[in-house]
């Protein structure tokens, strides 16, 4: 009976810093569900970085809480690539990093990743294998898609096979079934290397001759 009742105390020890560890964590968590998409949402989640790497760290092992420490790095997606950044672009990559290896099924850190990843020419991680992750862990998210339009366009598509096939996918997906979305088609165009222009001019005009059309500057309005 005594070693009954010192397990249930013990189990209760347990159970009760388990408790006050996820609480500890949760409360303290800024709540920024998801990788900012515009220079303002990014300025903003920057401002919480201090209290959700405090949460990410609490939480250890919490994938989502390292990942909303994460997305307060997304500022850095919109600063001159050529602005010397160092330690903060160093802790970014850590970060996300360690989001992703706890949660490898969020589509918005793989993203994030492959933007900074390719905006600031790491080698590690690589720009098109994180790429592929955010579209295998999230192809349909509509949010991330001019972002990831984007990240595409500045990388060399035929490079990839994968990517190549990846990229026109969302590309069909846009032009066809998500017109509200195709300004970020222009946007990533206007960008994106010669390699990845062509790829877009050719689902432009297999699908919109027209559109395909005004890609191009000179026959703009």
């Amino acid at each position: 009976m005594n070693g009954f009742r010192a397990g249930v105390s013990v189990y209760g020890l347990v159970l009760g810093a388990a408790s006050l560890w996820i609480l500890l964590a949760g409360f303290s968590s800024p709540g920024i569900r998801g990788m900012p998409t515009s220079r303002v949402e990014a300025a903003v989640a920057a401002q919480r970085r201090p209290e959700a790497l405090w949460a990410a760290r609490v939480g250890g092992v919490r994938g989502d809480l390292w990942a909303q420490a994460a997305f307060t790095y997304a500022n850095l997606e919109w600063l001159d690539s050529a602005q010397p950044l160092g330690e903060a672009l160093d802790q970014a990559r850590a970060v996300a990093t360690r989001a992703v290896s706890l949660m490898p099924g969020n589509s918005d850190v793989w993203l994030m990743l492959a933007d900074l990843s390719s905006r600031y020419r790491w080698q590690t991680p690589n720009p098109t294998e994180c790429l592929k992750m955010s579209y295998y862990t999230g192809p349909h998210e509509e949010a991330l898609i001019p972002i990831r339009l984007m990240v595409a366009g500045r990388l060399d598509p035929s490079a990839d096979p994968v990517l190549a096939d990846l990229f026109r996918r969302e590309l069909e997906t846009v032009m066809m079934d998500r017109t509200a979305l195709r300004p970020a088609i222009v946007a990533a165009y206007e960008q994106a290397t010669s390699q990845a222009q062509h790829l877009i001019e050719d689902v432009a005009a297999r699908t919109d001759p027209a559109f395909s059309h005004s890609l191009r500057p000179e026959l703009r309005n």
